[in-house]
């Protein structure tokens, strides 16, 4: 894209790398540098950049529409990095 052309919600793909972290799916990290379970840190693809992604890694790439994805949101806790121990924490 230019920078002037607007990507409408629709054409609007993250990249989930095939497994998972926990229960967290893993995407392509924002600027492709890397996977990252949290979405607000995955790259946002154009639909044509997704699918043609894909392809090329033979399945190793799963594209999700963008307004699917942040419709399915949850913000949660790490257990790993909560401690009662903690100073504060109680």
């Amino acid at each position: 894209m230019t920078g002037t052309e607007r990507t409408l919600p629709a054409d609007e793909y993250y990249l989930q790398v095939r497994g998972h972290s926990g229960n967290s799916l893993l995407w392509w990290r924002n600027g492709r540098h890397g996977y990252t379970c949290d979405i607000q840190q995955a790259h946002v693809f154009t639909k044509e950049e997704a699918f043609r992604q894909a392809k090329v890694r033979d399945g190793e790439d799963i594209p999700w529409r963008k307004d699917y994805i942040d419709a399915h949101l949850q913000h949660h806790v790490n257990s790993e990095l909560v401690s009662r121990k903690h100073e504060g924490a109680v």
